[in-house]
């Protein structure tokens, strides 16, 4: 009873801070609470997948930790959501089955909201800095929902997005960050239940090194090479160079602690059948259409 406490707890305050965030960016109550109920709707989906799917398989699983965020720490009012496996996993089908369902039902939660959301959002004069002076990298999904939904939008001219279909932009990018294949991520999980263990652990590495880089930027490592005197004319550089995000650095360094080694399920001979080899080849792509190399412009 009392954990059940905490939970609703959590969840109460979380509904406050992602209100109070929707308010300060929409500017009414109506839009605090169509934020709050969008934002908390796909981040609900994405973690009652994983205890659906923990429960099924008899695992001992808590229901949704939701994390309440003061706006002024974060736009959004949170921190996201989490659950705690507080016993093995059996059997890797099992293990796939429970990482791959929280984030594909948070994109199906996702994909409606931003379809609303585009609906209410408006074009502006010039590019303006709707959310806190932030400027939001445009994934795959969400560039293809824009253009079906709301159309071009004139060259000088900007989308100015309604509170709803930043959630879902949210949305997007909390699918993007769990099925990065690495560690015990999501996309970690359904890695290990695919690949052989020591090919996990090689890419959990090579992740944290992209993510490195895609932190840094290639601008710095193209300056510095023009320091060290080539003579490569700069402009040949052009096609190289992207500006890094520094929230890429702190995954890697998440990552790094959280460790690149996965622990073992209870029997992990037991292989995949081509349904869920097919529902992973999704996965990788719902993982690429939701990512973006620089999300957050300041």
């Amino acid at each position: 009873m009392k954990s059940n406490k905490i939970h609703i707890i959590l969840f109460l305050i979380t509904l406050a801070t992602t209100f109070l965030a929707g308010f300060f960016q929409g500017g009414s109550v109506v839009n605090g609470i169509a934020f709050s109920a969008a934002l908390l709707f796909i981040l609900g989906a994405h973690e009652m997948g994983h205890y659906m799917y923990g429960r099924k398989y008899g695992v001992d699983i808590t229901p949704p930790y939701f994390i309440p965020a003061p706006p002024i720490i974060s736009p959004i009012g949170t921190f996201g959501a989490f659950i705690k496996i507080k016993s093995p996993i059996s059997t890797k089908r099992a293990l796939f089955d429970i990482g791959i369902a929280g984030p594909l039902l948070g994109i199906i939660a996702a994909i409606p909201i931003i379809i609303i959301g585009i609906k209410l959002s408006r074009v502006v004069g010039t590019a303006g800095e709707p959310h806190g002076g932030m400027t939001l990298g445009s994934p795959l999904i969400f560039s293809f929902l824009s253009d079906t939904f709301f159309g071009k939008v004139p060259e000088g001219k900007d989308i100015l997005l309604h509170p709803v279909a930043f959630a879902g932009w949210i949305g997007l990018f909390v699918t993007a960050l769990n099925l990065i294949p690495a560690g015990q991520l999501d996309g970690g999980h359904i890695m290990y239940a695919i690949l052989p263990r020591e090919w996990h652990r090689r890419a959990s590495v090579s992740m944290i090194f992209i993510l490195l880089v895609l932190g840094i930027g290639t601008q710095p490592i193209i300056h510095l090479i023009q320091s060290l005197g080539s003579r490569v004319p700069l402009g040949s550089y052009k096609g190289f160079a992207f500006d890094g995000w520094i929230g890429w650095i702190m995954w890697a360094m998440l990552l790094s602690i959280m460790g690149t080694r996965h622990p073992p399920t209870t029997d992990d001979e037991i292989p995949l059948d081509g349904k869920r080899k097919f529902l992973g080849a999704i996965a990788l792509l719902v993982f690429v259409g939701c990512f973006t190399p620089l999300p957050i412009r300041v």
